[in-house]
């Protein structure tokens, strides 16, 4: 039997780098996944794919936009959608084999492709092989989540998994949930010509993010023509591809929707079953393995990292994850992981990042915090870029005066978001903020002027 110091199983953003990690520390390394090469959801289904798509259609939806910028456009703009997805394909793989070459680079780092189960506490089987370990770390990310709903088209219904290997721009589609996912390729679709609609169960789209903040973004997808129920019950849905039945209740009433394409984005689930973690004694749920702080699950010496955790799912927060686990393996001081630095974008039109705590995040905290906002519309960038639509806040501890989330809306919010990171990392005031120098004219000068703003009014009080 093959033994191992570690073995990683998943190598998505998560389990790669802890494996390469733990290799160049010297140690013996198997890394194993089913697909057989690196990037997980996350390169071949997940935001590499979303975004090469979505930075297609927002640059094709500029071109009809040009006139607001007084350029003239002869003939009709066109896409070229199959060279969207070549150049999709194209980054894709190379994104892997570039993964592959800095392993190569790792002589103590084996891949194999395969499907791991535990058979004991040490040990593991891959496709027939037993292999033991001194230490393994989960990584094996997360599934869409697809509801019991009734019907038969249900089986047929696309997931963000299969959505990116169509080779024509759909005609129309019915979104299933209002999600992150969700909203990210409606407005993706709508751009393309697509006629969107969603289904919602909630009273708004985006129910985990900032109310004030999704709202906006939701009316400005009702604006661009985008079809939004909400409050709907889903009955059934029947079908196959190219000729779907929705059947919902709203508001007590009973509603049918023939629509060609139905895409189920309701939340994710951990990816654990058959790994056999309850034979170890390893906790889970769907939403995920069960670690403390840590990064440890309930067996010591096994950790788990990334979307198959109970807890946020992002690719980024894996990765975080995957060095503080291999950290806590092999030095002797242990570190833990600490969410409330997490900052994320959604790449929804405008976009929305956030750093640290949102306003309702410190409300189940009982927090005693203030909310400071600068609205974009008076902004000189964003006059000149005419997009006016957005704003920046603050979410500030009254006692410490430390500002412990930041939240934006903005045509361009991602490239704002690392400066909102290092705020809330660093527990930075309104007056450090204001002691940086931001260049003229750019938005980053928003968080100059919202903490003068708030220093003006500190000052007034007294």
């Amino acid at each position: 039997m093959k033994k191992y110091d570690l073995v990683v199983i998943g190598a998505g953003p998560g389990g790669t780098p802890a494996a390469m990690a733990a290799a160049q520390f010297g140690k013996s390394v198997l890394l194993v996944d089913k697909r057989g090469e690196p990037g997980g959801e996350c390169l071949f289904e997940g935001c590499i794919p979303s975004k090469i798509l979505e930075n297609a259609a927002n640059r094709y939806a500029m071109l009809k936009e040009a006139k607001k910028f007084h350029i003239d456009i002869s003939g009709a703009e066109q896409i070229h959608w199959d060279e969207v997805l070549e150049e999709k394909r194209e980054l894709v793989k190379k994104r892997a084999m570039g993964a592959i070459k800095q392993m190569e680079m790792l002589p103590s780092l084996t891949m194999k492709g395969g499907t791991a189960t535990f058979t004991g506490s040490h040990t593991l089987d891959v496709d027939g092989e037993e292999i033991g370990f001194e230490h393994a770390i989960i990584a094996t990310g997360a599934l869409a989540h697809v509801p019991p709903f009734e019907g038969t088209g249900v089986a047929h219904a696309w997931t963000n998994a299969n959505v990116f290997k169509e080779e024509k721009i759909p005609e129309e589609i019915t979104f299933i949930g209002a999600g992150a996912i969700s909203c990210e390729l409606v407005q993706m679709f709508n751009k393309l010509g697509t006629k969107c609609r969603i289904l919602e169960r909630g009273e708004r789209i985006l129910k985990r993010i900032d109310e004030e903040l999704a709202l906006k973004v939701q009316q400005k997808m009702l604006d661009e023509g985008i079809a939004i129920e909400l409050n709907v019950t889903l009955e059934r849905i029947d079908g196959e591809e190219g000729d779907f039945t929705v059947a919902y209740t709203q508001d007590g009433e009973k509603h049918t929707v023939a629509t060609p394409h139905v895409l189920i984005a309701t939340g994710r689930s951990a990816n654990v079953e058959g790994l056999g973690l309850e034979a170890i004694g390893v906790d889970y749920d769907r939403h995920g393995v069960k670690t403390d702080d840590t990064l440890q699950t309930t067996q010591p010496h096994i950790y788990a990292v990334g979307d198959c955790t109970v807890g946020q799912k992002f690719a980024h927060w894996a990765s975080y994850q995957a060095g503080t686990a291999i950290h806590n393996i092999y030095a002797p001081r242990k570190h833990t992981i600490e969410p409330d630095k997490l900052s994320w974008v959604l790449f929804t039109d405008p976009q929305i990042a956030s750093a640290g705590l949102t306003e309702a995040d410190a409300k189940e905290r009982n927090m005693d915090v203030t909310v400071e906002q600068y609205d974009f519309k008076t902004d000189a960038r964003a006059q000149i870029d005419k997009e006016m639509l957005g704003m920046l806040k603050f979410i500030i501890e009254k006692q410490s005066g430390v500002i412990v989330g930041i939240q934006i809306l903005s045509e361009d919010a991602s490239s704002l978001s690392g400066e909102a990171s290092l705020i809330v990392a660093n527990k930075m005031k309104a007056m450090d903020v204001m002691k940086t120098i931001h260049p003229h004219p750019t938005l980053t000068e928003s968080f100059g002027k919202l903490s003068q703003n708030i220093f003006m009014k500190m000052m007034m009080k007294h």
